[in-house]
């Protein structure tokens, strides 16, 4: 049998999939920063609410912006682009860790084997830094944040998960994406942190559409009552709970990483500037709180019988709250920019 690993690179389980595999990278080449600084450099944050969504809920809302990795490459300055393929790259992938160089890849979990009891969840991204060949094929070795130990997958499982064959709703259709991350340094500094807040901002004040940012929430907020006319509520309610508080966002929608992430900023920021930062994160903590409750008020009523549009109201008043968290926070944010 023959097995490479590569050397050095070490596997820490993480808060959401796709900054933990840039954390976990941005260690392999001596870079020291936190994971939620990643995740704000990566302009992570974001609102989306989508009827008939992913996950096979009726209702589908996310708080994580899709094109994270693409983002933080962007932002710090690194040209890094996504590779697709007709094809599972089998070899490729092969070739990048015979040459030491780690291999970002996008996903469907649901193919993942390792899942116990998946959901399809397209764009779950993942490192892979090692294989084994057997007589049954190549195995792959990969580094995915929801485990303490790296995990293993047979070529055809993973060539499942990055080429599905059973296609669902995302914002992109997978493709057989994977990024060769060679040797980089993260940035970060003032011009990365403006580059970073400045999409965040764009897309939760600016967006025409009202299936993304604040526009979206409140949406959201006006409609929630409506979820109990879905056909399965109890899982539209369940799933909307998971996606806020389980499934990596490290809880509170994402909220708490960005809120750590706007307090270091704050002080690379310095000056007025740095204070309205601090100041904007605060704000985006008391968000996050209000999400866990929201969660935790959902989680319970998905186990009801029955659920009335009463007993929506609360969900419904804190869905509210928080969008008045989240518009005052960004618009503190937007005058830094000018």
């Amino acid at each position: 049998m023959k097995k490479y690993v590569i050397e050095g690179f070490e596997h820490s389980p993480g808060k959401n999939c796709g900054s933990t595999s840039l954390w976990n990278l941005a260690k392999f080449y001596g870079n020291n920063i936190e994971e939620h600084n990643i995740f704000g450099l990566a302009s992570g944050l974001l609102f989306f609410y989508m009827k008939n969504g992913f996950g096979g809920a009726e209702y589908s809302i996310g708080g994580r912006n899709p094109l994270l990795i693409k983002d933080f490459f962007e932002n710090t300055g690194i040209n890094k682009e996504w590779e697709t393929y007709n094809y599972f790259p089998k070899d490729k992938i092969k070739k990048y860790i015979d040459e030491k160089v780690p291999v970002l890849a996008r996903t469907d979990l649901y193919y993942l084997p390792y899942y116990p009891k998946p959901v399809h969840f397209p764009g779950h991204e993942l490192v892979i830094f090692g294989y084994e060949e057997t007589k049954d094929g190549t195995t792959f070795i990969v580094s995915d944040s929801s485990f303490h130990e790296p995990q293993k997958v047979s070529e055809k499982d993973l060539a499942n998960a990055m080429d599905p064959p059973e296609k669902v709703i995302a914002f992109f259709e997978l493709e057989n994406h994977i990024m060769p991350v060679e040797e980089f340094y993260v940035k970060f500094d003032r011009e990365s942190i403006i580059k970073s807040i400045s999409k965040v901002v764009f897309r939760m004040l600016k967006v025409g559409q009202d299936f993304m940012g604040l526009k979206a929430m409140r949406k959201f907020a006006d409609t929630i009552e409506l979820w109990v006319e879905s056909k399965n509520t109890s899982w539209t309610l369940r799933f909307a709970y998971q996606v806020i508080e389980r499934r990596g966002t490290g809880g509170g929608s994402f909220r708490f990483m960005y809120s750590d992430f706007l307090k270091d900023s704050s002080k690379i920021i310095g000056g007025k500037e740095g204070e309205i930062l601090k100041e904007a994160g605060e704000i985006i903590f008391k968000s996050a709180e209000k999400w866990r409750q929201l969660a935790l008020i959902l989680k319970e009523l998905s186990e009801k019988p029955k659920v009335e549009k009463e007993d929506m109201q609360i969900p419904k008043k804190l869905a509210s709250e928080i969008y008045l968290l989240e518009k005052e926070s960004f618009e503190k944010i937007e005058h830094i920019l000018g």
